[in-house]
């Protein structure tokens, strides 16, 4: 594979983690959503398992965040890399 081929393979790499980038802010936008509307309907439960669903969503959207971090920060690496070469 010459430096071409390299750099095109990471550019297509790159627009793969743009994409998922996206799609997990998608994923997030209908957590938060879930979670608003699942506040409003259990409001005053004290059931636990209701409250350990709503854990369950808040963890959803920390991890989402998470997770387009990296996509993020590896696609920034990826375009660091490809610039030196």
């Amino acid at each position: 594979m010459d430096i071409t081929q390299v750099k095109a393979t990471i550019s297509r790499g790159n627009q793969a983690a743009r994409d998922g980038i996206d799609l997990t802010r998608g994923v997030r936008d209908r957590t938060e959503q879930a979670h608003t509307l699942a506040v409003g309907t259990v409001h005053d439960s004290g059931h636990k398992d209701v409250e350990a669903g709503l854990h369950k969503l808040l963890e959803a959207l920390r991890e989402s965040s998470r997770v387009a971090g990296l996509l993020h920060s590896g696609a920034d690496a990826a375009q660091e890399y490809a610039s030196r070469l």
